[in-house]
């Protein structure tokens, strides 16, 4: 009588199954991880199309002017209307982009979903960026912020200096910027050497280690001819007030005709000082 004999699996082939199944888990893993951020660029170019969209239809019911940049957060859509400085309205009410809300040129947002958050985004103490709009919306002396960057200084409105230690920027080495023929692009973010005592530094990185955020109307210049001007990055961050005071002669501080923007930079996806807040910023966004 033949008896069937049962092989037993030994140890040195179980630690090469789970070799094997690691060497699969760490390839893997980074290309899924890859792969996840591409979709959310994605989604995040599909947001700037849609705020584009947005604004010709605002712009279509309002006389062909662009929304205003009425309030110096620009990545603020709740405040107060501050155009001229010293003028300051402090009833809060929608600002910069959040006109296309109130407009009904876009639905008031709900989640993050919503095409005022880039899904990469992330408020400093993990909260969701939706979480502290729909919490502050519509409350009176609270600023509220959303994860794109709207430029104020298309109207004139650039003249504030954004302190802080909390700069965000939604993709580490990529920007996600719309032009004003409604098409999206993408800035390439590379080290750069703003302080040879820094050695080479991103974006957020220079911006925290200095305590403030490049100008709305600096960055999206930059955004518009494809390079950073470390030259002008540098005149800057030795004295931003120097800086901003001669730069503020070159403001109109008057509406706009959409048809007057050609190819400038309209929005990307950068928040400098989540919340808003111009010193001290709170621990979450929407204070």
């Amino acid at each position: 009588m033949r008896l069937n004999r049962i092989r037993a699996v030994t140890l040195v082939e179980i630690l090469v199954v789970i070799s094997v199944i690691a060497l699969l888990i760490a390839i893997l893993v980074p290309c899924l991880g890859a792969a996840r951020e591409r979709a959310k660029r994605a989604v995040c170019m599909a947001n700037l199309h849609s705020i584009g969209q947005s604004i010709f239809i605002y712009a279509h019911n309002n006389d062909d002017m662009l929304i205003p940049g009425d309030f110096a957060v620009p990545w603020d859509v709740w405040g107060w209307r501050s155009e001229e400085p010293g003028t300051e309205d402090k009833t809060f009410k929608e600002v910069n982009l959040g006109h296309l809300v109130t407009s009904g040129s876009l639905p008031k947002p709900g989640n993050n979903d919503h095409v005022f958050f880039c899904p990469s985004s992330r408020a400093p103490n993990g909260e969701l960026p939706s979480e502290a709009f729909v919490q502050a919306w519509g409350s009176s002396g609270t600023q509220v912020s959303i994860t794109y960057m709207f430029n104020t200084a298309l109207d004139g409105f650039d003249n504030y200096i954004q302190e802080g230690s909390y700069p965000v920027l939604s993709h580490r080495d990529k920007i996600n910027f719309l032009l004003g023929d409604g098409s999206a692009q993408a800035f390439k973010v590379i080290p750069l050497v703003f302080d040879e005592s820094a050695g080479p530094e991103l974006l957020p990185e220079v911006a925290e280690r200095t305590g403030v955020c490049f100008p709305s109307i600096m960055l999206h210049g930059w955004l518009e001819r494809g390079n950073v001007d470390i030259s002008e990055a540098k005149q800057y961050l030795y004295d931003p007030p120097a800086w901003m005071a001669f730069n503020s002669s070159l403001s109109i501080l008057k509406p706009t005709l959409v048809a007057n923007i050609g190819k400038r930079s309209l929005v990307c996806d950068v928040v400098g000082v989540w919340g808003g807040a111009l010193s001290n910023p709170p621990p979450a966004g929407g204070g």
